[in-house]
Order: structure tokens, then C-alpha cells, then sequence
């Protein structure tokens, strides 16, 4: 009995379902596993106590080895690795990577979002990276240690990068030489790891045009390394590489045909799947494919940029037009914001198809070099780790209609790791998923073309998809949403749009001119009519929070002080149907209204006289309280969670 109860224990500290006020986990053969399934082990259960993810690493340690030398970008160019030199440090939007954490199953490898599943493909990972993906699997034999390639960790480093880091010798930044540190190799005695500040103080150069060969190919080598280490496979230290990357990296033109688009997206697969744990703290992997597949599909957090979009890539990846200095903006959310835009993301408000043939004619070759297997159902294999890609799940990525017959993963998949096993050869072990990866062409999943004519296929997926998938972390919506408020950028620019027209032809409503222009006019202001009456629209200091302009428009009917209490999966409060009365200024010539260049004069405030309150007014309003903000959002129990252990 003492042992059943020291079980029992066990299971709920782990994070085991005990079978005692809960569900039983489901079986791996479960063909459609939704997140809600997974319990108290996954993050979304635990909306109001898991912390915001932080990045192990990202761009910012690539400025500081900056490659200029035209000898060195050529070898960069021939080993695939030019479009990903070119990508520059981008702010990351925490918020919005662990808003998407929370709706990633490691059980289908995709976001459960309200319009369907959606994943990272191996198409976005060429697009946008600029990295081959076709060619053999990213893993070798074991080739150090007693009667191999090479005796130790250090061995190799000194045949293949000419030296490796000594304990007892005081390195120098060649940035500034009042910067200094010792380096050792980690991983305890195996030094299996190396140090991304070594390489880079080791082998950076303002020219390599002076070295041999030999010498210049063990810098590339060691540049390699590096991207690795803090661009396309970090882990969660972010400080270091495992050298069993090396090994493979004796011939380069070699190591230039392997598919290293596979293995860091089954590298960040993995990651997405150990980020989904309550406790964890940080994500690793290449973050900024993450980040920029978000901006590219979803209008969720997405920046404005200074150029036009799409921009010239001039032969490079897409990833380089969302470069930090062509940044306009970047949207500063919260969580609890990206949770209610994700709960009421629209299909309007989701490209699913981002890569227009315009964007593939002027990426670089390599971008395209295996749009074939773009849609291969296979496994992918970054060294230890195997995920598995599941193009099926997500066809309308592709511009194919969905289905609902999808297969599950391998019943008999397992995820491992190098854990314990320091002397495992991984090219045998994962020979069984080496040999589908090898076949990957006799795995295309194909379907019918997705277009106007076939839409009904995307409303019976919906349908199917909506009947078990979890879909939201807040209050899930029961009615329609009256109050309007817009939270994305292109839903604030139609309610500008909307009010700025509303104004403008106020004075001409109702005319009784028998006119074709009179009665388009007519035909607006009974749409507004019509909108009004059904939700209502807050007018009042519009642009108050954006420090440039004045608000130019005002209410002159009090909104309705009775609230219904739910808007739909948006947190704020209903305050039912708009007014049908208008105050704003209007311009005076229709004429000029009607011509092309006419811009509402909600943007331009300059002729708005700005009236001084009265000073007993203006104290009045200092000292009024200010509304703290809502951390405890209703409806965060829309996921099961995990029951509290008893004292």
C-alpha cells in the first residue's frame, strides 16, 4: 500500500497523470491528439504561471564576426552559406514566440490556431534561410576515440582548425584587447564542446586573402562552427558547439551537399516541443526562422517595414527584407494581447501562402534547389535528434485543398537524445529513418489545387478540425463580438478608413439629388447606419496614444454604461451598439473629396485648433485615479490543468 501511495506521489510531481480526478493521457496511436490532452505537462494548462521564453541565443553574436573579405564570402557562397551571412540581428518578440508556444503540439509537430493547423515547413526553412535541405541526412559515424579517426575531441580540433583551446592561456577580444578570458573545452573530460567566443577571437580576420590554403579552409571551418552555434542549431546553453559537427566538415564540398535545412528545422521542432514545458524557461534553435515564419503567415505581432513590400532580394533569401535597419516598427505586445488576437485570428488575417512566384524569381537558387520535396511526409535527422515533417497536416501552405483522412505520426516513434550515451554511433542507430529520408521523393504528399471553385473542402476541414482540436487559451467565443477594437495593424487602418469616410460625407447623407454620386453617397451612409446599429465603435481620442497626432474624432452620445460582459475571445468589456450621431469636422468641397488624392483629414490635424481645459479641469484630471492593469484575464480555465497536490 506504502509503495502504490509513493507511486501515486511520483506521477503528480512529474507531471504524470494519476487516473485520480483526471483523464487517462492518450494512447500514441491517437490519430488527432489535441494540446488539451496533454494535461498539466504542457505550458497552455498553465496560462497564468509559466514565464515569458527567452531566446538561448540569436543574431546579435553574428555582427560580432562581420565578413567582408570577397576570398571568404566566395567560400561561404560554396559551401550554402552566403543567403544566411546576409541575415542581420532582429529584436525578438518574446511575447509572441511564447504565445505561439503554447498552441505547439509535439504530437503533430504544428500550432493548433483557430483557421487550421500550421507548422514550419521545409519550404520555409529554404525561403527563408537560404540553406540546402535536399541531399544526405545531417549525421555521421563516430569517428573519435580508441582506434578511430582521431584519439580525442582535442585531436580533431587541431588536425581540422589548427588548435583548440587551452585552460592555462589568457585569450584577448581582438575587438578591444582590454577584454580577456581563459577558455577550456566543456563537457566535462569528454571536451566534446567548444566555445563560440573562442572561435570567434581565434579565427576572426579584417582579410584572409593573405592566408594558405590550409589555414584559410580551418577558418571556414571554425566560421561554420560558429553560425551553427548561435544561428542555425543553439542549444540552451548558447555559449557553445558540439564538435560532431566538425567531423564532417573534413571536405567541405562535401559538407555543402548535406541537408542542413533539415536538421535545424527537426532541431527546432524538438526545441518547440521541450518549450511547451511548464518549467522551462528559455527556447533554443533557430529562433529567428520562428520569428520571421510568424511575420511572413500571420499579421499577429508583425512590423511595418520601411520599404515597400516586397523588396528587391537581389538573389538572397527572404529572411534578409525583415533585416533590423528596414524595420519601421515593431509591435509592443504582451501576452495576455497575443493570446486574444490568436484566439480571434481570422482566415483574412493569415497568408498561406507567402512565396509569390514574383518572391521566387529573385531568391537565390539554393531556395529553390529542392522545392520538390517541399511536401514530403519524412523524417528529419539533425544528428541525435529525429522529427518527424508532416506537410499533410497543413496542404493550404501549400495551395492544396486540406484533408481530413491525415495519418498519425509512427506509432512506434520515440524522441531521443544524446543523453547517456556519449559513445552511441547515431548513423546506426537512426539507419530505419535514414533509409525513408533517403527515399523522401516516393513520399510526396500531393492533393487537388486549392481555388475558388473547391473552397468547400476548407469548410468540411474546418468543421473536422474544429471537432477536436484545442483551439483557445482565453474564454472560447459564444456570440459575435459588438464592441470593436481593433488590435492589428491593417484593423486599426480600416477603422481610420471607415471614420475619416464617415465624416466626410456626413453633410451629404440623405441628399435628395437624383445623381448617380448622390446615390453611392446614400448607399455609404446606410452602411454605416448598418454598422453602427450592430457594433459599436469608440471614436473618442483615437490618437491619443500615438504622441504625433491629435484625436479628430469625438462622441457627442455617452456610450452605454450597461455592459453585456463578453465580446467574443477579445478580454475587454461590450458596450453594445454605436451611436448613429456624428460630430467631426467634414470637408466643405465634395469635389475634392471624390478626387484620387484626397486624404481623410483624420490624418492630417494641423487645422484642428487645440482648445486649453480650464486649469481647475486639468487638476481635476491629474489627479484622477489611473486604472492598473489587468493582469487575471476570465476564461483561463478553458484548458485542464493538472490538480494541486494536497498538504
Amino acid at each position: 500500500m506504502a509503495s502504490d501511495q509513493q507511486r501515486r506521489r511520483k506521477k503528480r510531481t512529474t507531471g504524470e497523470p494519476s487516473g485520480e480526478g483526471t483523464s487517462e493521457a492518450p494512447p500514441p496511436t491517437q490519430i488527432h491528439p489535441n494540446i488539451a490532452s496533454l494535461l498539466g505537462t504542457h505550458r497552455a494548462a498553465h496560462p497564468d504561471g509559466g514565464t515569458i521564453l527567452e531566446a538561448a541565443s540569436h543574431l546579435l553574436m553574428v555582427h560580432d564576426w562581420p565578413v567582408n573579405c570577397p576570398r571568404f564570402m566566395e567560400a561561404l557562397r560554396l559551401v550554402g552559406l552566403d543567403c544566411v551571412s546576409q541575415m542581420r540581428y532582429l529584436r525578438m518578440d518574446h511575447h509572441l514566440l511564447t504565445a505561439l508556444v503554447e498552441r505547439w503540439s509535439p504530437q503533430t509537430n504544428s500550432f493548433h490556431l483557430t483557421v487550421g493547423e500550421m507548422t514550419i515547413t521545409l519550404q520555409d526553412v529554404a525561403m527563408i534561410l537560404g540553406v540546402n535541405i535536399d541531399g544526405p541526412a545531417l549525421v555521421g559515424h563516430t569517428v573519435v576515440g580508441a582506434g578511430r579517426r582521431w584519439l580525442s575531441w582535442p585531436d580533431c580540433c587541431d588536425d581540422l582548425l589548427g588548435s583548440h583551446p587551452l585552460a592555462d592561456v589568457v585569450y584577448r577580444d581582438p575587438f578591444d584587447h582590454r577584454i580577456t578570458s581563459r577558455f577550456r573545452m566543456g563537457q566535462a573530460h569528454a571536451q566534446t564542446c567548444i566555445p563560440l567566443r573562442w572561435l570567434r577571437w581565434t579565427f576572426w580576420r579584417d582579410s584572409y586573402l593573405d592566408l594558405n590554403d590550409m589555414d584559410f579552409w580551418r577558418h571556414v571551418r571554425a566560421y561554420i562552427l560558429f553560425i551553427l552555434g548561435c544561428h542555425l542549431l543553439p542549444d540552451t546553453s548558447g555559449s557553445e558547439i558540439h564538435l560532431q559537427y566538425l567531423t564532417i566538415m573534413e571536405d567541405l564540398a562535401v559538407f555543402s551537399t548535406y541537408s542542413l535545412g533539415g536538421a535545424v528545422l527537426a532541431h527546432l521542432y524538438r526545441e518547440l516541443g521541450e518549450a511547451t514545458r511548464p518549467s522551462r524557461a528559455n527556447i533554443a534553435g533557430c529562433i529567428n526562422l520562428l520569428q520571421i515564419w510568424a511575420w511572413e503567415h500571420l499579421h499577429v505581432g508583425r512590423p511595418l517595414l520601411r520599404v515597400p513590400f516586397p523588396m528587391e532580394l537581389d538573389g538572397l533569401s527572404v529572411g534578409f527584407r525583415w533585416n533590423e535597419d528596414r524595420l519601421r516598427e515593431l509591435p509592443v505586445g504582451n501576452l495576455i494581447t497575443y493570446r486574444d488576437e490568436l484566439d480571434g485570428l481570422l482566415d483574412s488575417q493569415v497568408i498561406w501562402q507567402p512565396y509569390t512566384p514574383d518572391i521566387q524569381a529573385q531568391v537565390a537558387q539554393i531556395c529553390l534547389s529542392g522545392a520538390d520535396i517541399w511536401t514530403a511526409r519524412v523524417p528529419l535527422i539533425s544528428w541525435k535528434r529525429v522529427e518527424w515533417h508532416l506537410p499533410d497536416r497543413v496542404l493550404r501552405q501549400f495551395g492544396l485543398c486540406p484533408r481530413t483522412d491525415i495519418q498519425p505520426m509512427d506509432p512506434s516513434f520515440k524522441r531521443v537524445d544524446g543523453r547517456g550515451k556519449p559513445d552511441m554511433d547515431w548513423m546506426l542507430y537512426h539507419q530505419a529513418h535514414i533509409a525513408v529520408w533517403e527515399s523522401r521523393r516516393g513520399f510526396i504528399v500531393t492533393g487537388d489545387l486549392l481555388d475558388h471553385h473547391n473552397t468547400y473542402s476548407i469548410h468540411q476541414y474546418i468543421h473536422w478540425y474544429k471537432s477536436w482540436a484545442t483551439l483557445y487559451m482565453l474564454k472560447a467565443p459564444v456570440e459575435a463580438p459588438t464592441t470593436a477594437y481593433p488590435r492589428a495593424p491593417s484593423e486599426r487602418l480600416l477603422r481610420d478608413f471607415f471614420l475619416g469616410t464617415e465624416q466626410a460625407l456626413q453633410q451629404h447623407f440623405n441628399g435628395n439629388d437624383d445623381t448617380p454620386q448622390q446615390r453611392d453617397i446614400n448607399t455609404i451612409a446606410e452602411l454605416c447606419r448598418g454598422l453602427r446599429r450592430q457594433m459599436y465603435i469608440e471614436d473618442q481620442g483615437y490618437f491619443e496614444d500615438r504622441g504625433e497626432h491629435e484625436a479628430p474624432f469625438s462622441m457627442t452620445q455617452e456610450p452605454p454604461h450597461q455592459y453585456s460582459g463578453y465580446a467574443g475571445p477579445s478580454s475587454y468589456p461590450d458596450q453594445g451598439p454605436s451611436t448613429d450621431l456624428f460630430s467631426s469636422q467634414v470637408p466643405t468641397d465634395l469635389e475634392a473629396y471624390l478626387s484620387p488624392d484626397f486624404v481623410p483629414s483624420s490624418i492630417h490635424t494641423d487645422d484642428i485648433a487645440e482648445e486649453e481645459a480650464p486649469e481647475e479641469e486639468q487638476h481635476m484630471l491629474r489627479q484622477r485615479p489611473r486604472r492598473p492593469p489587468q493582469h487575471y484575464t476570465p476564461g483561463t480555465d478553458a484548458l485542464p490543468q493538472r490538480p494541486r497536490r494536497r498538504r
